[in-house]
């Protein structure tokens, strides 16, 4: 029976990204209504955001919730806070594990996709990549 283990690039979901106004006040709606536990902040300078991630046991081995703040909301040229404006609060992306972020790359490539290399954030995460929305279903996906 073919398990599909030898074309499997993915080891789970890390997180989904959620694109919100306040990083405290949606953390502690997270928290109150959902139990989530906020276990990680960060500032990301090179994309222009300050984040958190929550999970249900506050651990990084859990799948997880990000919640994305622009630093500075009426800075157009970043795409997050230009998204916020014309479209509000909601999701943005799904996070996903791979084995060798590298190696996914390129077999993303040989496929036909256009995966797009996205620095580290460091103490975050290492290297990555970005696949389009219109390469998805809808949905932008990262691979870390």
């Amino acid at each position: 029976m073919n398990t599909g283990d030898e074309r499997r690039m993915l080891e789970r979901i890390s997180h989904i990204g959620v694109l919100v106004h306040d990083l405290d006040t949606a953390a502690r709606h997270w928290h109150e209504t959902f139990g989530l536990i906020r276990y990680l902040d960060y500032v990301a300078e090179c994309e222009g955001i300050k984040a958190c991630l929550l999970s249900p046991g506050g651990t990084r081995e859990e799948m997880s919730v990000e919640l994305i703040e622009p630093l500075d909301k009426s800075d157009m040229t970043n795409p997050l806070a230009r998204r916020l404006a014309e479209q509000g609060e909601g999701f943005f992306h799904l996070a996903v594990i791979t084995r060798d972020v590298a190696a996914s790359a390129a077999a993303l490539t040989a496929q036909g996709f256009h995966p797009i290399a996205r620095p580290p954030v460091p103490g975050v995460t290492g290297d990555r990549w970005l696949l389009h929305p219109r390469s998805c279903n809808g949905v932008l996906v990262e691979g870390v």
